[in-house]
């Protein structure tokens, strides 16, 4: 029998992974105004905008709604989701405050991003203490769906967020920027956006399968006096690399922000 997963909040983030989860499970998905999510009804999925209702009809339960809002529809359907998992997409919401208003369901914390709506993304998850075994190769299965996985401890969700969940807005102002150069010294715009993109991909697929690090593999295409050099002189020179140290720190910081703050207002 096809396993069931109830999506709660499919916005952004949750429509990504509801249309990959799709491919595998039979999905619920939840959002107040259902007409915002009326393409998801046309591929299958099956769309409420009655929590309660969508928590009912599964033993999965994929929150995907603002942490705050996450932390208030649990403590308010803790007696329905009693026995059931609870993966929570939530980002800068602690297990603890989930097992605190929901003691008797099974907590996963994870952090995905956008990239998982096409089996790009790359998922982190932490599991309660004393996770049941048997229950956590579903857990495996369903965010292997998402892309890449890999367990980690929970003290590191708030930088992981920082630099994988929003990651992909990083990336594609990256993308955004090449391009625009590209038009600037004259490519046509698909061909731009192109080789863009094209090489963003081939240059990610390079640091995974060859294993070396990113200054190894840069000093293979920088050549004396050539043309590269004085692009990565311009790039230093604009201070590239601190921009992204300072940008990453800040949504750490802000995540661990949002975190003491949804403590301090749930006490």
């Amino acid at each position: 029998m096809e396993k069931s997963i109830s999506i709660i909040g499919a916005g952004t983030i949750g429509s990504a992974v509801a249309i990959a989860l799709n491919k595998k499970f039979q999905v619920i998905a939840t959002r107040r105004n259902k007409e915002k999510i009326k393409d998801l009804e046309s591929i299958g999925i099956k769309i409420t905008s009655n929590n309660i209702e969508a928590v009912n009809s599964s033993d999965i339960i994929l929150f995907s709604l603002k942490p705050i809002d996450t932390a208030e529809e649990i403590k308010r359907m803790s007696k329905e989701l009693e026995g059931k998992i609870i993966i929570s997409l939530a980002a800068a919401l602690p297990i603890q405050v989930i097992k605190k208003f929901s003691p008797k369901s099974f907590v996963v914390r994870a952090m995905t991003n956008i990239a998982a709506r096409v089996g790009g993304g790359f998922t982190v998850y932490s599991f309660q203490k004393d996770f049941p075994q048997d229950k956590k190769k579903i857990v495996l299965e369903i965010l292997s769906s998402f892309g890449e996985i890999e367990e980690v401890e929970e003290k590191y969700m708030d930088a992981l967020t920082a630099v994988s969940g929003s990651g992909p807005a990083y990336i594609l102002t990256i993308i955004e920027a090449m391009m625009y150069a590209g038009l600037k010294v004259g490519l046509p715009r698909d061909l731009a956006l192109k080789a863009s993109y094209e090489t963003v991909l081939g240059s990610a697929k390079l640091v995974s399968e060859s294993g070396d690090h990113p200054s190894i593999l840069k000093e293979l295409v920088i050549t004396p006096s050539g043309v590269t050099i004085d692009a990565i002189y311009e790039l230093e020179d604009s201070g590239i690399r601190t921009a992204f140290m300072r940008a990453i720190e800040s949504a750490t910081n802000k995540s661990k922000l949002i975190t003491e703050s949804i403590i301090e207002k749930l006490k």
